[in-house]
Order: C-alpha cells, then structure tokens, then sequence
C-alpha cells in the first residue's frame, strides 16, 4: 500500500476526516457541539472534492462502549457508543469504507491499493488511542494530511499533535473544524500554526492547485 497510495500525486494527499459524528454535530446528540452547524457545507465539499478526484480518505471515529471509563473521567455524558445512533457520521460525511480499522487488536491489517476511505475506530481523543491507526498511517508515509471535523480542541489537536510527532505533515482546514469552547479553538489554532501546522481554508483545498502540487510547500501559501 506505501507505494500504490502514493503513487500519483493526488494520493499523495490524505484528506482526514476527524469524528464528524451525529452525537457531536446535531442539536440531539448526546455531545452536541454548537459550533458545529456552521461548518456543514465545507465538510461536503471537501468530500465531494476528495471522492471526484480519488483522493484517500481516512475517518475517524470516536467509539466507546456503554460503561466506558473516559464518560466520569473527564465528566462527558455517554456518546458514541459503538453502532448507536450517534456513532454514525452526520450524511455530509457519511460514506461506506472500503477498509475498517478496529481497536481489536488481533484484527489483522490488510490495506490494498483499491481503499479510498479508511475508518478507524477510536477510544480516546487522538487517533494513536488505536495502535493499529498508527500501522496503517506509517504505511502512508509520504503523504501530507489535509484534518477537518470535531471538536478543534479535542480530538482534532490531539490527532494533530499524535501526527506531527510522528513527522507527518499536517494542514487544517480552519473553516471545517469547529470547536466546543469558541475561545479554546482560537488558541488551539494559533498553537497549530506556531508549529508548522499549515492553516487552509475549504477554498484553498477545493481550488485545484493541491492536486497540481502533489504534495504542500510552503512557498505556496505565501
């Protein structure tokens, strides 16, 4: 797969859809982020983008069980509970995988070149909350993450920092994430570009120039 993935130049792009579930982006989810409505279209026209142009998608998945530990820990109502109805992604994102990523860990991980969307289920806030996650992204190395989706404090920067630790070269698109707490998104963004997190807007993405570059420099976001 490292080398079939990569091997044009919009595959070397990965479009990263982070947690865009029903539980945290409409009004009846069980962790209902506000934020959220005003970022429906972008997230479709990323999509819409990606899938036109066979550009991989990896989506993430917050899953827990119904007593999972993380509800008291950080004082969250039970969400995402596997398979319920606020575990599924909201329909601007909502897409049949070609490949599932479980947290069991005796999964066994056979990606081919055919993927164009990936889930990976999670437990916690980052994507390395799953260690298979971690097998499959070394296995896309080189490749350049596009991230969007929820919350920009939560799962969208832990996800990102897990990333850039590995050495990955990450963009956000700032008008297709949206935060819990308005304040602590706007900090976690300035974070982001403080450390060579590329801030793009859905226009940038949806422009063409991404395909023609392979891969982002940074003389192109002078």
């Amino acid at each position: 797969m490292h080398r079939d993935v990569c091997a044009s130049q919009s595959s070397r792009l990965v479009f990263l859809d982070i947690d865009t579930q029903i539980d945290f982006m409409l009004p009846d989810g069980k962790l209902y982020l506000e934020e959220s409505r005003h970022i429906f279209g972008n997230l479709h026209r990323l999509i819409e983008y990606a899938l036109l142009n066979r550009i991989l998608i990896v989506q993430t998945a917050d899953t827990h069980t119904e007593d999972d530990s993380e509800f008291e820990t950080y004082g969250f109502p039970p969400h995402c509970v596997a398979r319920t109805p606020g575990w599924y992604r909201v329909p601007e994102t909502s897409l049949v995988p070609d490949l599932v990523i479980s947290q069991d860990p005796r999964a066994c991980l056979q990606p081919t070149m055919h993927e164009r969307v990936i889930l990976i289920e999670k437990p916690s806030f980052s994507i390395a909350s799953n260690p298979s996650a971690l097998r499959l992204v070394e296995l896309l190395r080189p490749c350049h993450f596009v991230a969007f989706g929820v919350a920009t404090e939560g799962c969208v920067r832990s996800t990102v920092l897990s990333l850039l630790s590995l050495k990955f070269e990450v963009s956000v698109v700032i008008d297709a994430v949206a935060p819990g707490r308005v304040k602590a998104g706007e900090q976690t963004l300035e974070e982001f570009t403080s450390l060579g997190v590329r801030p793009l807007t859905t226009e940038d993405v949806c422009s063409g120039w991404l395909l023609g570059a392979g891969r982002l420099s940074g003389a192109m976001l002078q």
